[in-house]
């Protein structure tokens, strides 16, 4: 075989290991997480072990320190993670509506139904997470801040396009996840309502009575 020929041969299949060896790597972050999240969900924060997540995704202790420096760095990327694809879910889904006020009332009902279908992530998400001591709850602020900024914008813009009357939009924001939280906290512990379906049309008429929204104006279009 020709020099240059088996040099360009040597180089692409070169390129090909490089290429599997990077694929292998997001693979194994990748099954590190969706492991994480399921032993998370069944044993909350704390319990989860970093052997048992190896273990069951089939990686090793090398690879998982390799990604992750710490079990909450690991537990940080999985929350941004998941908070990611929720909040890209949501802008996919209410992009074409109407108004912010419009946009907002179906965030509502996206996030309930997400919830309802997948409750592994309602309950790392939401529950195991927390309650771990300021120092490490606090470390998971980002993620939440980020739903309350989705909140805040959309309330922002309602206000400038004169749907809802000015208002404190970064206390509002609060205010609506804290209840969207109550609600899907009370159904994770007590199973209660049966479905997060049947609550909430309430709770978005709620959230939109608290800033002064028209329902007539919102709830005559399809949302």
């Amino acid at each position: 075989m020709p020099y240059h020929r088996k040099h360009l041969l040597d180089q692409l299949v070169g390129l090909i290991m490089v290429k599997e060896s990077q694929i292998e790597v997001t693979t194994a972050r990748e099954r590190i997480l969706d492991t994480a999240l399921e032993v998370m969900a069944k044993r909350g924060y704390t319990a989860a072990g970093v052997k048992e997540i190896v273990d069951l995704s089939g990686t090793s202790k090398g690879s998982f320190y390799f990604h992750f420096p710490s079990k909450e760095r690991m537990v940080i990327a999985l929350l941004e993670r998941m908070s990611d694809k929720l909040i890209d879910k949501v802008n996919n889904a209410t992009r074409n509506q109407p108004t912010p006020l419009h946009r907002l009332s179906a965030n509502i009902d996206i996030l309930m139904a997400i919830f309802a279908r997948k409750r592994n992530i309602a309950q790392v998400l939401l529950l195991n997470v927390v309650g771990n001591g300021k120092a490490t709850d606090i470390k998971f602020l980002p993620v939440r801040e980020r739903f309350l900024n989705l909140i805040k914008q959309e309330l922002d813009a309602a206000v400038e396009a004169g749907q809802i009357p000015p208002v404190d939009t970064a206390l509002a924001s609060r205010i609506w996840l804290g209840g969207i939280y109550e609600v899907i906290l009370h159904w994770l512990l007590t199973g209660q309502p049966a479905s997060l379906a049947e609550v909430t049309p309430a709770l978005r008429r709620a959230l939109l009575m608290s800033v002064g929204a028209d329902l007539s104006t919102i709830e005559t279009q399809k949302i």
